[in-house]
């Protein structure tokens, strides 16, 4: 049978398990999404590099500066479909 101190023991230690397993997964989401976001942002510029060839520091500050996902997702897509880099750049 345990003893009180080594019931609260073991309590403080499944508790710390839990709160380190959750800052654990935490940390690793922001992590993920972080990623996510910097694929996103140079696939925008990848894009249009490969459509209009070297484009400004500028647009690619403005672009890597976009913490959106929904908004990079839409930039993807206009990269794509847009007839020049001047009328992306009114986008961003």
């Amino acid at each position: 049978m345990m003893t009180l101190t080594e019931k609260w023991k073991m309590e403080g230690l499944k508790k710390g398990l839990e709160e380190g397993l959750q800052q654990g997964l935490q940390q690793g989401l922001q992590q993920g999404l972080k990623r996510l976001m910097q694929e996103s942002q140079e696939a925008v510029i990848e894009i249009l590099e490969i459509r209009f060839g070297s484009i400004s520091d500028e647009l690619k500050s403005k672009i890597q500066a976009i913490e959106d996902l929904e908004k990079l997702k839409s930039l993807r897509r206009e990269a794509v479909k847009t007839q020049s880099i001047e009328e992306f750049f009114k986008m961003v």
